[in-house]
Parts: structure tokens; C-alpha cells; sequence
């Protein structure tokens, strides 16, 4: 009996993996379903695993993702249920190994479409299996690696909601992690590997929240860490991308603080590695992803630097990159994000040259996309950002071409958007630099009025945040510069 429905659940199995094969999924569904009734009357576990995770699989390829976790859940906690009765055996082993990379690959997958809250699901389950695994079994290397990379991940998603401090804190979690595992096996090149992905992402933190010296230690760091490996594997692609990364990210931060050609040469640096690595696999969508960011970046730094011609260029060959992207997946939140962040910075650009016709439809495209982002998750801290950072730059340029009354209520939208942020996060560097610099776009936009004593509170405001802020950053370029604006102008009042 038993040995006769072990035989029939290998042959449904078997045909739902044909089916599979020729991309009939629901039909596949329907077969894996009389191969688990019939695993099940022979009590053949092992096989029942393996459709567990088939069927989390086929789930996951119907866009069904909660119900993929259910199932990959349920199949953990099978797997742990047969290893507490043997602990050796290996296929069960493998069985819940396969089942934690299936629910840690869905959250990386929904990260990266920009689906954040779906994501913070999956990290978080896996990040309480390992922590419950781990009070059975601490000393269990292969679980800590994957614990450290769970907090890592979860540091990255928490960082582009705009939780600050909880991204830290994984950061921080991670890195204990990983630096633990170091020390009991200090030539393991992964371990290594994986702390400077971790030193690298707090150096993106630490900058957004203004702590330069500290993120330019961990870039420093970082690149430290990738250069060695990459030594060691000089053909690795995935060495010579950390590496970009890390030149991509100290370049950003050496043009916050006014060191623009040792930027420049970081991004170019940056650039030619990422161009290197298209060379030999043209289709890779994030070579092709890390490329428009850094030609994105050096076409910032080429318009500070007044060499205007060379900057659209960049920008525009940034955002045509980005469009393509775009297009191999038009639901993907993240590219739509990146192609209306490009519009914003091509916007700038387009001002700055007199085309204002052409910077404000660049504004309103990138405006529209981060509008309707936003309305897919109202509470992300991120969005809300970028949509205050266009509306104080539309209003700019409305000023500049004589809409006083439209520039004005730009103005006071993004300061609202800008002031509830800052409420949210009252230390954050960034939120108050972005709320003073609006104030001072009021007060200018004021004082052109006539509206003198408007204009001077505006200037008040600006001033009040602004001169703490530079005690605690003197080196900020930019935050000198809005400092001295704002004196400048409260003095001709």
C-alpha cells in the first residue's frame, strides 16, 4: 500500500515538473496537488518536502507571494518537526536550507520592485526562524552567516523606507554578526566580503544623516575590504563591482564636502569599471542599474563645476538608461523612482541653461511618478522626501519665469511635506538642512514681494536651524553655502 502511493506521488511529481518545464503552471498546480495527497497517505516525507517547496515555487511564479510564504512557513516548521525526531539527516537538512533561501530570495525580489512593506514580511520571518534556530543550535556557523545577511538586508529596506534608526541598528546587528564569525575563521573571504557590503551601507546612512567623518570611514573601509578581495580574484565581477560601488558612494560623499576633483576621479573610476562589466554581459540589468547611477552622479558634479554641455550628457545618457530599464519591467517601483529622481536632476540642469520650458516638464514628469509611488505606500518616509526635494526645486523655477502665486504654493507644500518629516526624526541632519532651504526660498520669494517682514521671519527660521546645524558640520559645502545666503539676507533686511 504505502509503497504503491510513494510510487504514484514520484509519478505526479515528476509530471508537474514536465509541466513546469512547458510553462503550464495551473495545470502543474493541479498535478502537484494529487502528488501531495498521495505522498502523504504513504508517509513519504521526503517527498512531501520537496513539493512543499515546488509548490512555494509555483505560487511565487503565479505572483501569489503571500501564499508562497504560507507554504514555505509551513514547510519549515515540517522540516524542524522531522529534524528534532533525526537531527543527521541531511536531506531534511537541505530541505529547510532551500526553504529559508526561497523566503529570503522573495524578499530581495519584492525590495527590488519597490514593494517595501510586502519585503519587510519575508526579512522579518526570516530573521525570527534564525533567531529561534539559532537558541537551539548557537554555535551554528551557516545559520549566523545567513542571520547576519537577513539584518543587512533588513538595514537596506529600513533605509529606503526612511527609518533611520532602525536601519542602523540592523547595520550595526549585522556587522556584530559578521565580525563574530571573522574572528573564528579570519581568512573566510565571504564573511569579509559581507562586511564591507554592511560597512558600505552604513557609510550611506551615516552620510544621509550628515555624520561625514564617520561615513567616510566606512567607505574608506569598505573599499578597503573590496580592494583586498579583489587581489586576491582579479577576474571576479562581482570584487570589481563591489569595488565601483564603493568609489561610486566616497565620490558622493567628497562632493557634499567641496572635494570635487577627487570626486570626479572616484566617479570616473566608478564608471569605467561598470563599463568594463557591460562590455562582457550587455543585458545585465544592474551593471546597467549602477552605471546610470554614477553617470547620473558625475553629471551633478560636472554642473557645479559650470560645465553645463558635458553634465546634460551625462544626465540625459543616465536617464535613457534608466527608461530602458524600466521598460524590461514597468511595474518595478524602484526603476520608476529612479528614472523620476534622473528627470528631477535633468530639471535642475535644464534651469540652470534657461530652458525653463523644458526643466518644468522634467519636474511635473518626475512629480506625477513619485505621486502615484507614493499612493502604493502613503507612510514611506522616502517618497515623501523626493516629492518635497521637486516641489521646492518646481518652485524655484516658477519664480524664476514670474509665477509668483504658483511658486509660492510649491513652496509651502514641500514645507509642510519638508516640516512633517523633520517631526518624524527631529536630529535628522538632512530634513532640517531641506526645511531651512525652503524657508529661505520663501523668504527670498517674500522679500521680491515687497513683503519685507514675512521675507525677515522666513530668513529667522532659517537662520535658527541653520547656524547649530553648522557648528556640528563645518565642512559641509552646501550648508555653508545656504548658512551664508541666509545672513547675507537677513543683513540687507
Amino acid at each position: 500500500m504505502f509503497r504503491s502511493m510513494r510510487g504514484s506521488a514520484k509519478k505526479h511529481f515528476q509530471k508537474t515538473l514536465s509541466l513546469m518545464q512547458k510553462g503550464k503552471f495551473k495545470e502543474a498546480l493541479k498535478e502537484l496537488e494529487k502528488a501531495e495527497e498521495s505522498a502523504q497517505k504513504a508517509k513519504a516525507y521526503d517527498i512531501f518536502l520537496s513539493l512543499q517547496t515546488i509548490k512555494g515555487h509555483l505560487m511565487q511564479t503565479l505572483g501569489e507571494h503571500e501564499e508562497a510564504l504560507k507554504i514555505y512557513s509551513l514547510a519549515i516548521k515540517a522540516t524542524e518537526d522531522l529534524l528534532l525526531k533525526d537531527p543527521d539527516n541531511e536531506y531534511y537538512q537541505s530541505s529547510l536550507q532551500m526553504n529559508f533561501d526561497a523566503i529570503f530570495t522573495l524578499g530581495n525580489l519584492s525590495h527590488s520592485k519597490g514593494l517595501f512593506l510586502e519585503a519587510k514580511d519575508f526579512y522579518e520571518l526570516n530573521l525570527s526562524i534564525f533567531q529561534e534556530i539559532l537558541k537551539t543550535d548557537p554555535e551554528n556557523v551557516t545559520y549566523q552567516s545567513h542571520l547576519g545577511t537577513t539584518l543587512n538586508n533588513l538595514g537596506n529596506l529600513f533605509f529606503d523606507m526612511g527609518h533611520i534608526e532602525e536601519a542602523k541598528q540592523k547595520y550595526e546587528e549585522a556587522l556584530g554578526t559578521y565580525e563574530t564569525l571573522l574572528k573564528k575563521d579570519t581568512e573566510n573571504i565571504e564573511y569579509q566580503s559581507y562586511i564591507g557590503k554592511t560597512f558600505n551601507n552604513l557609510g550611506n546612512l551615516l552620510k544621509s544623516t550628515a555624520h561625514i567623518e564617520e561615513a567616510k570611514e566606512s567607505y574608506e573601509k569598505a573599499l578597503n575590504i573590496y580592494e583586498k578581495l579583489l587581489k586576491t580574484a582579479p577576474k571576479s565581477v562581482a570584487y570589481q563591482s563591489d569595488v565601483a560601488t564603493a568609489l561610486n558612494n566616497l565620490g558622493m560623499l567628497l562632493l557634499d564636502i567641496g572635494h570635487t576633483e577627487e570626486a570626479k576621479e572616484k566617479y570616473e573610476k566608478a564608471l569605467n569599471i561598470y563599463e568594463t562589466l557591460l562590455k562582457k554581459d550587455t543585458g545585465n540589468i544592474a551593471y546597467q542599474s549602477d552605471a546610470a547611477v554614477t553617470l547620473n552622479n558625475l553629471g551633478n558634479l560636472l554642473k557645479n563645476m559650470d560645465r553645463i554641455e558635458e553634465s546634460k550628457q551625462r544626465c540625459e545618457k543616465s536617464l535613457e538608461m534608466r527608461q530602458k530599464i524600466l521598460k524590461t519591467d514597468p511595474q518595478n517601483i524602484a526603476h520608476q523612482s529612479d528614472v523620476a529622481m534622473t528627470l528631477n536632476n535633468l530639471g535642475i540642469l535644464l534651469s540652470n541653461m534657461d530652458r525653463m520650458e523644458e526643466a518644468k516638464d522634467k519636474y511635473e514628469k518626475a512629480l506625477d511618478i513619485y505621486e502615484k509611488i507614493l499612493k502604493t505606500d502613503p507612510e514611506n518616509i522616502a517618497y515623501q522626501s523626493y516629492i518635497g526635494t521637486i516641489l521646492n526645486n518646481s518652485g524655484v523655477l516658477l519664480s524664476d519665469i514670474g509665477r509668483i502665486e504658483e511658486s509660492k504654493q510649491r513652496y509651502e507644500k514641500a514645507l509642510e511635506m519638508r516640516q512633517k518629516l523633520l517631526k518624524s526624526d527631529v536630529e535628522n541632519a538632512t530634513y532640517q538642512l531641506d526645511v531651512a532651504t525652503t524657508l529661505n526660498n520663501l523668504g527670498t520669494l517674500f522679500f521680491e514681494k515687497g513683503q519685507k517682514e514675512e521675507a525677515k521671519e522666513n530668513f529667522k527660521k532659517a537662520l535658527e536651524i541653520l547656524e547649530p546645524l553648522s557648528k556640528k558640520d563645518p565642512e559641509n559645502k552646501k550648508l555653508k553655502e545656504e548658512l551664508s545666503f541666509t545672513q547675507e539676507k537677513l543683513e540687507s533686511l
